[in-house]
């Protein structure tokens, strides 16, 4: 019972430690011109995480196609091989390259 007494009046207290400050318009502007360039940057950053996801789904889709490659003609299972390898190189290519922050 003492417990809740004492979280309560805590409560009741810290809307009076808050202090309330209110912006310039300037600093509201720039407030907001930060979180729109942090907008588009993550923005950015979806968008390459849809593609990675979509490459490692066409991966994932033409690796099914070579486990049942008895059921495709020799030139189709060839074509997916040589797109694997091309997806799988630029994947290589990309986790190479020094990442930008």
């Amino acid at each position: 019972m003492e417990k809740k007494s004492k979280k309560a009046a805590e409560v009741k207290m810290a809307p009076k430690q808050e202090e309330k400050t209110k912006l310039t318009y300037e600093q509201l502007e720039e407030v907001a011109g930060n979180l729109n360039q942090q907008c588009s940057q993550l923005y950015a950053k979806l968008k390459e995480a849809q593609e990675i996801i979509a490459n490692f789904n066409m991966v994932g889709m033409l690796l099914d196609i070579m486990d049942k490659a008895e059921y495709f003609n020799e030139d189709f299972v060839s074509m997916c091989t040589e797109k694997i390898q091309t997806a799988v190189t630029e994947m290589l290519k990309s986790d190479s390259e020094p990442k930008e922050n």
